[in-house]
């Protein structure tokens, strides 16, 4: 859930675009020639990331122009060593909030809500809610603690962790710590913000925000391996995920209940849907362009490789210019996705290790797309 946030070898990874290689695909039309030359480097980048950072395993979807890739190294079980496939699930984590956000934007292009509204227009029980508007809490400058970044929620979970957690009891938790600042004086980071935004949506559109994020945004974009853990049935094919406790690894896939995360992280999905969606998001695709505008309206967010946070999408520099998505980490994951408009370059990375760098791997890829 946290924007910030280990031996395998690699899959094969190479062969038609379908199956994990690199062919024609997504806009452009580059040679393909030029496609031809990619899948054994972007594999070897990806098994060299998984064998320096001892990750048990990572899941990469790269395309650029007319070229795609699919690919994975290492494991997705490590007690049975069963290798991970390029579309096996992986728990995204704070990837999570650019759906919710593009769900609130959706509502908004309705009129159904205003961004510069109080949040307590829509929500009771909010602390100091008639002082913070629905875009603070979309770009986290409302000022509100991180229930995840308090010991007393951790203990709690980790003790029971089959508790279903509801949005009062985690926003209850929050208020008992002072703000970080005064509304719209700053920015921090805090998953409460996305637990809130997701009673907001229930709210404002009158349904459950699991058949909200499929009916308008998972199936018009055409994500058939996405769904939000906790909200709807599952589906097969979840990798393991892992923590490490005194250099081994821990099996973390079930440490807390899916409602933890809730509309904060708790969407499940693959490393070609992250890919799609991004896309689709920013080509106009799922919201118009008044919409894009305010997500895409920033503020300064100094944390990693990002540099910006607009509405649930964080900006960061790279190689291939500048790229919009998310980083997510949650219990047993770590996930990125990116899209660099100007150069038409998608890179997702999904890894089952608690605290992998993601970021470094994206690099990792992208530094092959530019390599002559």
């Amino acid at each position: 859930m946290t924007e910030t946030h280990d031996d395998g070898g690699g899959s094969d990874g190479v062969g038609s675009a379908g199956a994990g290689g690199a062919g024609p695909g997504g806009a452009g039309g580059a040679p393909d020639a030029a496609c031809d030359e990619l899948p054994a480097e972007l594999q070897g980048a990806l098994d060299a990331a998984v064998e320096a950072q001892r990750l048990p395993g990572a899941a990469a979807a790269v395309s650029i122009g007319g070229c795609s890739w699919l690919g994975a190294a290492g494991v997705a079980d490590a007690e049975a060593d069963v290798a991970v496939q390029p579309g096996d699930l992986f728990r995204a984590g704070s990837i999570t909030k650019t759906f919710v956000a593009t769900l609130a934007l959706m509502l908004r292009a309705e009129g159904l809500l205003s961004l510069d509204e109080p949040i307590s227009t829509y929500v009771d029980g909010i602390p100091r809610g008639e002082q913070i508007s629905v875009r603070q809490i979309l770009n986290h400058t409302s000022g509100i603690f991180d229930y995840t970044g308090m010991d007393e929620f951790w203990t709690a979970a980790l003790d029971d962790p089959d508790h279903t957690w509801t949005p009062a009891e985690l926003i209850e938790l929050a208020s008992s710590k002072p703000p970080y600042f005064e509304p719209g004086q700053g920015f921090a980071y805090s998953n409460t913000n996305y637990i809130i935004a997701g009673l907001l949506i229930e709210a404002t559109a009158g349904e459950p925000i699991g058949e909200l994020l499929r009916t308008r945004v998972l199936e018009p974009a055409g994500l058939a391996h996405t769904y939000l853990d906790g909200a709807e049935a599952a589906l097969p094919g979840l990798v393991h995920g892992y923590g490490r406790s005194r250099g081994e690894l821990v099996d973390m896939t079930s440490a807390l209940d899916a409602s933890a995360a809730g509309a904060a992280g708790a969407l499940v999905s693959t490393t070609s849907d992250l890919s799609i969606f991004y896309r689709k998001l920013l080509d106009g695709t799922l919201l118009g362009p008044d919409e894009l505008a305010e997500m895409t309206t920033w503020v300064d967010a100094p944390f990693g490789e990002v540099n910006g946070y607009g509405l649930g999408l964080s900006r960061r520099e790279s190689m291939l210019g500048v790229q919009y998505g998310h980083d997510g980490g949650i219990w047993g994951f770590t996930s990125a996705s990116y899209y660099a408009i100007d150069s038409d370059a998608s890179v997702t990375v999904l890894v089952n290790l608690e605290g992998g760098d993601v970021g470094r791997i994206v690099d990792d890829l992208s530094s092959v797309l530019v390599t002559p």
